[in-house]
């Protein structure tokens, strides 16, 4: 009789890395710094949105290169 063997484990998807969580969430912190800081000086929700885009955008994409 043979032996019984254990099933063969599926492999666990990759996770995020720690450097890439601490880029996102550098990233929406200064996203809605931006927006809430265009928001206080103007008053104009589309103009803050579009600065809390603008600078979440701009830190996602060089905040890899600094770190």
């Amino acid at each position: 009789m043979p032996e019984p063997t254990s099933p063969t484990p599926t492999p666990t998807p990759d996770r995020l890395s720690l450097r890439w969580a601490f880029i996102l969430l550098a990233s929406v912190v200064a996203g809605l710094l931006a927006g809430l800081l265009t928001y206080a000086q103007s008053g104009n929700w589309p103009a803050s949105l579009l600065a809390a885009l603008g600078a979440s955008g701009a830190a996602l994409v060089s905040l890899p290169l600094l770190l």
